[in-house]
């Protein structure tokens, strides 16, 4: 049997450029809006990081390394539609199906800030590989140990909400569009209890609004207003609902970069700076709801469940559940 290399006799700089390339993850590309009916899969980061277990030092360096030098995408699909009403005015309800490298969530609000979150349909756990956890460990997932180490992180904001199509009508309430800039703080607010001042998270708006041309580069942004010069002022108010949108992601104690196609930004000077000042400025979040949006609350009894190191929510009812003891076998 060959001697074991002395690993840790290298120098430092040395061992951090292993660890570079045996920790590497690519990131996955930015989706584009002319994939927003039917989105590429969320890939959450899923590396081999066996190299952890070692001994404490190599675990340091290494989860240092990691930590720093991945971006951790989160995601999130935004929809809306109008609830018929019953008695009165029809009602506006948003969804946002919530991905990052630690959970999977459908949640829903509607324009009477109500809120409760759910998980998805076709969301069926292998007893294999998944176990039943307890609402607070939520609250530990990533570890508080690497939580500080965290540089990168990318937000896509995917929504269907806003169409370039003049056919296509952007329907929702009044009510409902003051709501808009209160949709992902409870998102944003759990990103506040994991990232440190040192991160940056950058922010991308995907909209049917922004469309992309597949040219030689295959990533070009081109900016296409409304074709009715008469819509000008409707197509800029949507343009400010967009931004509005990203709001939550800007008020985080981390640096934040707001991504929006150039020709929009020549179009339209300092929109996004404008539209987040007057955000800050208007900031109509009550402690109560503050504290809304910190608890995840259903519909329906549920339980919660841990899959390959992320969490969701599956009905307390759902045959998967009916022989427990089969489970923890």
């Amino acid at each position: 049997m060959s001697p074991s290399f002395p690993f840790l006799s290298l120098p430092l700089e040395l061992r951090n450029e292993i660890y570079k390339h045996l920790l590497y993850h690519p990131t996955q590309p930015i989706p584009y809006a002319l994939q927003l009916q039917n989105p590429p899969p969320y890939c959450p980061v899923s590396q081999n990081l066996s190299i952890f277990r070692v001994n404490q030092q190599i675990h340091a360096e290494a989860a240092r390394i990691f930590y720093t030098s991945t971006t951790f995408v989160i995601r999130l699909v935004i929809s809306d539609w109008l609830i018929p009403p019953a008695k009165g005015l029809a009602k506006t309800q948003f969804q946002v199906i919530y991905e990052d490298p630690w959970a999977e969530i459908v949640y829903s609000y509607d324009e009477e800030g109500k809120n409760w979150y759910s998980g998805f349909e076709t969301y069926e756990p292998d007893p294999k590989d998944s176990e039943l956890v307890h609402d607070e460990e939520i609250e530990s997932i990533p570890s508080h140990r690497y939580r500080d180490l965290i540089r990168h992180v990318r937000v896509d904001i995917l929504t269907t909400r806003v169409s370039l199509h003049s056919r296509e009508t952007h329907q929702i309430t009044d009510a409902a569009r003051g709501k808009i800039r209160k949709l992902l703080l409870p998102f944003a607010f759990r990103l506040q209890r994991i990232l440190s001042k040192d991160a940056e998270v950058e922010v991308n708006l995907i909209s049917p609004m922004f469309v992309t041309q597949n040219d030689r580069r295959r990533d070009m942004n081109i900016f296409t207003p409304f074709p009715s010069s008469e819509n000008t002022a409707k197509t800029l108010e949507l343009y400010k609902e967009l931004i509005e949108t990203a709001w939550p992601y800007t008020t985080g104690p981390w640096r934040y970069k707001l991504n929006l196609p150039e020709k929009l930004e020549r179009e339209y000077p300092e929109l996004d700076k404008e539209v987040i000042k007057w955000c800050n400025e208007n900031n109509e979040v009550s402690e109560e709801e503050t504290m809304e949006f910190g608890v995840m609350k259903t519909k329906v009894p549920y339980v919660l469940v841990m899959r390959r190191g992320r969490f969701a929510f599956m009905d307390e009812d759902s045959n998967f559940w009916a022989s427990p003891g089969e489970f923890f076998e």
